[in-house]
C-alpha cells in the first residue's frame, strides 16, 4: 500500500457481503476525490467477500476470526486509521463509515468532505441516502428515487427514525442540521471521535450491532458537536429492515413481524441502553408520559406477537450498571437538556 499521507479513510465492515462489495468498491474507485485509504474489517465471511476485495490494490484488510459485530469491527478500523495518523494532528483527518451495501455517486465523498471541512463544529456529515433494490433472480441493482434516510429524527417517546424514509425524493438540496446521521454512510471528524470514546470504544461494543449509530450521534450532541446532512452528496442503500417515516401503527406491526428475531432483540435492548446512557434526567422526567406509552406498546407487542423477545429486557437489565458507568461522560456535557430537547418532536 502507498505510504502517502492520506487524510481520509473509508472504513467498511463486511460479513458475507459478496453480493454488494464489488459495486461499492467500484463506486469508490470512480470518486472524483481519491485521497483516501480503504479499510475493510471482515467479520469471518465464508463467501467470496475477501477474494473480491483483494482484487483492489488500495484496500487494507483486517480479518476477524469470528463475527465481532458492527461496533467492535468498526472500532478496529478506526484504530487502524488512527495508527496511520499517529503523532499528527487530527484536526483535518476524517473517517467515512460505510456499509458494504452502499453505492456512491461519483462526487459523494468530495461533497461530504467539503461540507465537514468548511463547518468546523460538525462532527458528522451525512448524505442523502436513496434506496436500491435487486432485480429478482439477477444481480442487477435498481436505483430508485425513494429516500432511505436524510438524517435521523428523535421523538419525545425516544423513538428514532430516518427522515423522509420511504418517501419520493423531492429534490432536497439545502444542508440541514439533524439529530443524527445514519451509520450506513457517515463522514466523521476523527478529532470528534477521539473526544467521545469510552476507554477504546468509539461505537459502543456492548450494542454489538443496531442503534450504535444513534448512540454515537447522541453522545456527540451531548458533548456540543453538531451533525448535518448534505443532500448534494447522494448514495444508494439496500436496506433489509426499517420502517417508513409515515407508517401507520398497523404497518409498523407488520414491518416488525418481518424483521429477524435477532434484530427485534437488539432493537429493544439497545433502545433501553440508549436512554440509560444518554438522556438528561430533566428531559426524561419531562417526557415520561410519552416514553412510558411507547414502552408499553412495545412490551404489549412482545406479549402478543413475540414472547421470546422479552428476554431483551432481562439482557438490558443485566448490563444496566455498566451503562450507568458509561453515562458518566455527561459530566463533560457542553449541551444542556434544552439544547437536546429541541430535537425531540
Amino acid at each position: 500500500m502507498s505510504s502517502k499521507d492520506f487524510h481520509v479513510t473509508v472504513n467498511i465492515v463486511t460479513w458475507n457481503s459478496e453480493k454488494y462489495i464489488r459495486d461499492l468498491l467500484d463506486s469508490l474507485k470512480a470518486q472524483t476525490f481519491q485521497g483516501f485509504r480503504i479499510i475493510i474489517v471482515d467479520n469471518a465471511s465464508t463467501d467470496r467477500t475477501l477474494e473480491i476485495a483483494r482484487e483492489y490494490e488500495t484496500v487494507a484488510i483486517i480479518k476477524n476470526s469470528a463475527n465481532a459485530g458492527f461496533s467492535r469491527a468498526h472500532n478496529k478500523g478506526i484504530e487502524m486509521a488512527l495508527k496511520f495518523w499517529e503523532g499528527k494532528s487530527l484536526d483535518d483527518r476524517f473517517i467515512i463509515i460505510c456499509n458494504p451495501d452502499i453505492i456512491l455517486n461519483n462526487d459523494c465523498v468530495e461533497t461530504l468532505l467539503k461540507d465537514i471541512w468548511q463547518n468546523k463544529n460538525t462532527a458528522i456529515a451525512g448524505p442523502k441516502l436513496l434506496r436500491f433494490y435487486e432485480e429478482d433472480g439477477r444481480m442487477e441493482k435498481i436505483k430508485t428515487n425513494i429516500i432511505d434516510s436524510l438524517g435521523l429524527k428523535i421523538f419525545k417517546s425516544r423513538l428514532v427514525a430516518d427522515n423522509f424514509a420511504g418517501e419520493k425524493d423531492a429534490g432536497q438540496s439545502a444542508r440541514q442540521e439533524v439529530f443524527g446521521a445514519s451509520g450506513a454512510l457517515m463522514c466523521a471528524r476523527a478529532k470528534a471521535l477521539e473526544g467521545v470514546k469510552w476507554n477504546k470504544e468509539y461505537f459502543d461494543e456492548d450494542f454489538f450491532a443496531y442503534k450504535e449509530d444513534i448512540d454515537l450521534c447522541w453522545r456527540l450532541r451531548n458533548l456540543g458537536w453538531s451533525i448535518a446532512v448534505n443532500p448534494l452528496a447522494i448514495a444508494y442503500h439496500h436496506r433489509r429492515a426499517g420502517a417508513n417515516a409515515n407508517s401507520s401503527f398497523l404497518q409498523r406491526i407488520s414491518e416488525e413481524k418481518r424483521k429477524p428475531k435477532i434484530i427485534r432483540f437488539l432493537s429493544i435492548r439497545n433502545h433501553l441502553w440508549l436512554i440509560a446512557k444518554n438522556d438528561f434526567l430533566a428531559n426524561y422526567l419531562l417526557h415520561m408520559p410519552f416514553i412510558f406509552w411507547g414502552e408499553c406498546v412495545k412490551f404489549l407487542y412482545c406479549l402478543l406477537f413475540d414472547f421470546g423477545a422479552l428476554r431483551a429486557y432481562f439482557s438490558a437489565l443485566r448490563k444496566l450498571p455498566r451503562m450507568l458507568k458509561k453515562r458518566k461522560y455527561l459530566k463533560k456535557a457542553k449541551a444542556g437538556p434544552a439544547d437536546i430537547r429541541k430535537w425531540m418532536k
